[in-house]
């Protein structure tokens, strides 16, 4: 009975939550954002160099691109902080069309959304359309895999073999952890470290504890710079189904008018170098998406 009790108090208050947050609880269209004054911008929680938390203040690249669009626009950035789900549906339902579990709030936009034309206009096993409530547009980086290598432990040697000798760590169910696993008949599985995040294994690689990290070169950069001994690079991975991918931005499908505002501003960032900037700000990379790059 007292946990009953206990349920329904908190339902109460849930529910009191919920209505007291109403003003938030909705994906806006563009003309609403702009009266308003602001836009709430959805990031990954936790996930440098793209947006995290130094000093409690927000920063990474996906916040300086949202800091520019905002400003673009007219209009204060607020962020609301999501958690990765189990695939990148449910992380868009979260975040764009449906809203959190229990707040129901939603973002005008999501950050770091993976382009792909192809799952854009996905069927699902019933024949319709699998992401018919976002569009998913803009993208303004090109994401790769890579390696992270000690020289001196490896060798010289750039081809995965040496890993049949070495350790190398890698975050546990990647796309690297799959293909490390299974090439050169499984050979490598004996030296594979598994670690929670990419940083874990960097952690690893500046202990001497291992040879090598797998993971996305843009977090290989920003926590371990390459030096004359530490390289990084993608030799070796030329064999993964997806080496690389186009990273963009979300919208709820209702609200395409925002989605083509927000091109306006990204598109030149892209074009005049603004963009490079921001990622040479965090030490890292900047690749121009290839869809920009095939014109």
């Amino acid at each position: 009975m007292a946990r009953l009790l206990r349920c329904w108090i908190t339902g109460l208050a849930l529910a009191a939550f919920m209505a007291g947050s109403a003003f938030s609880v909705q994906a806006r269209s563009y003309d609403d954002i702009i009266e308003s004054g602001y836009i709430t911008i959805a990031v990954y929680n936790n996930f440098p160099p793209y947006s995290f938390l130094d000093d409690e203040s927000p920063a990474g690249v996906d916040i300086e691109v949202g800091k520019a669009i905002a400003a673009g626009l007219g209009v204060e950035p607020r962020w609301m902080w999501i958690n990765a789900d189990e695939n990148l549906e449910d992380d868009l339902r979260q975040a764009v069309w449906k809203g959190h579990i229990i707040t129901r709030q939603k973002a005008d936009l999501m950050m770091r959304v993976p382009y792909d034309r192809k799952f854009s206009y996905g069927i699902d096993g019933y024949g319709l359309p699998r992401n018919e409530m976002v569009v998913m547009f803009g993208p303004y980086h090109r994401e790769k895999w890579a390696l992270l290598k000690n020289t001196e432990k490896t060798n010289g040697i750039d081809t995965l073999a040496i890993f049949q000798y070495e350790k190398i760590a890698v975050e546990i169910d990647s796309l690297p952890d799959t293909f490390l696993g299974s090439t050169i008949g499984g050979r490598l599985r004996k030296n594979m470290v598994h670690t929670t995040t990419t940083f874990d294994g960097v952690d690893l690689f500046r202990k001497g504890e291992v040879a090598a990290v797998a993971g996305m070169q843009s977090q290989l950069e920003w926590a371990q710079p390459a030096t004359d001994t530490f390289t990084i690079n993608a030799t070796g991975l030329a064999a993964m189904s997806i080496k690389a991918w186009d990273i963009g931005m979300a919208v709820k499908t209702d609200y395409r008018q925002l989605a083509y505002a927000i091109e306006d501003i990204t598109v030149p960032m892209i074009e005049d170098g603004r963009m490079k900037a921001i990622f040479d700000d965090y030490n890292i990379t900047y690749t121009v998406p290839g869809l920009y790059a095939e014109e």
